[in-house]
C-alpha cells in the first residue's frame, strides 16, 4: 500500500507540473524533411513519433549494481500520430550510465543522438539528463524513459518554428534549443541482436563484440521503443520542469494505449 501510495503521489507531482512548462515546449512548428526538396514543410502541433530498436549491454560490479552501454535506432515516420513524414527521418542514440537491479536508472551527460534525413545529418544533440524506473528485481524499464538533449548543431532548411523561423538559428545560438525525447513503452525481446545495431556498439564502444548477440535480460537486452520527440527553447529553470512534464507525459500516454 505504502508503495502504491508514492507512486500515486509522484504521478500526481509529474501530471500537476506538466502545466508548468507549457510556454516553453514548442508547439505548431515545422519540420521540412527533404530540406530544399520539393515537399512541403509538416505542421507539427506537438510531437515527432519514434519508433527504434536498442542494444543494452549491462557490466555488473557486484549482484545488483551496474552500468552500461547503450546503441539505438530510431525511426521517425509521422508527427502527432496522424500525419506522414516524407521522407522518413531516422536517428542513431549512443549513451551510457549506471543502474541498480529493481532501482533506477540514470544516464550520463554527454550521450548522442544524431537525427538524419537519408544520409545527412541534420541536428546534432547532447544529452543533458536521462532516467528510468527499473522493473522490481530486474534490470528491465518499467515501460517509460525520458531524455533531455540540448542541440549543439543544426542544419539550416529543416527544422522551423510557428512563423517559419528557422530554429537552426536558436539552436546555434547562446539560448540554443532542448530536445525532449521520451519512450513510452519499452518491450523486450528475445530476437537475437544482428546487423547494424552490433556494428554501431562496435564503432561507439570498441569492444569486439561479435556478430550476434543473443539477450538474456540481465547482461544484454534487445528493447524495442515507442514514443515521442519534443523541442523547447530553454529558459531560466524549464530544463528540470521540461524532464517532469515529459515523465507526465509518458504516463499519460501509456495510460491512453491502455484504454
Amino acid at each position: 500500500m505504502m508503495k502504491k501510495t508514492l507512486i500515486s503521489a509522484a504521478v500526481a507531482a509529474s501530471l500537476f507540473a506538466l502545466s508548468a512548462p507549457a510556454s516553453a515546449t514548442l508547439t505548431n512548428w515545422y519540420i521540412d524533411t527533404d530540406g530544399a526538396g520539393g515537399n512541403a514543410p509538416v505542421l507539427v502541433q506537438d510531437y515527432l513519433d519514434l519508433t527504434g530498436v536498442a542494444y543494452v549491454h549491462n557490466t555488473f560490479s557486484d549482484a545488483t549494481n551496474f552500468t552500461f552501454n547503450e546503441v539505438g535506432n530510431f525511426l521517425n515516420l509521422t508527427a502527432d500520430g496522424t500525419t506522414a513524414l516524407a521522407p522518413s527521418l531516422t536517428a542513431k542514440f549512443i549513451g551510457t550510465g549506471l543502474g541498480n537491479v529493481g532501482g533506477n536508472l540514470t544516464f550520463n551527460p554527454g550521450g548522442s543522438l544524431n537525427v538524419f534525413s537519408g544520409t545527412t545529418d541534420i541536428a546534432d544533440f547532447t544529452l543533458q539528463v536521462g532516467s528510468a524506473v527499473l522493473n522490481a528485481g530486474t534490470v528491465l524499464p518499467n515501460g517509460a524513459i525520458s531524455f533531455i538533449f540540448k542541440a549543439t548543431g543544426m542544419q539550416t532548411g529543416y527544422f522551423f518554428d510557428s512563423a517559419m523561423g528557422d530554429l537552426a538559428t536558436v539552436a546555434n545560438s547562446a539560448t540554443g534549443l532542448l530536445l525532449g525525447f521520451a519512450t513510452t513503452n519499452v518491450i523486450t525481446s528475445f530476437t537475437p541482436i544482428t546487423g547494424s545495431l552490433i556494428t554501431d556498439y562496435n564503432n561507439a564502444f570498441d569492444p569486439n563484440v561479435p556478430t550476434t548477440v543473443t539477450p538474456n535480460l540481465r547482461t544484454d537486452l534487445r528493447l524495442s521503443n515507442n514514443g515521442q520527440f519534443r523541442l523547447a527553447v530553454p529558459e531560466p529553470s524549464t530544463l528540470a520542469l521540461f524532464g517532469i512534464a515529459l515523465l507526465g507525459v509518458g504516463f499519460m500516454s501509456r495510460r491512453n494505449s491502455k484504454s
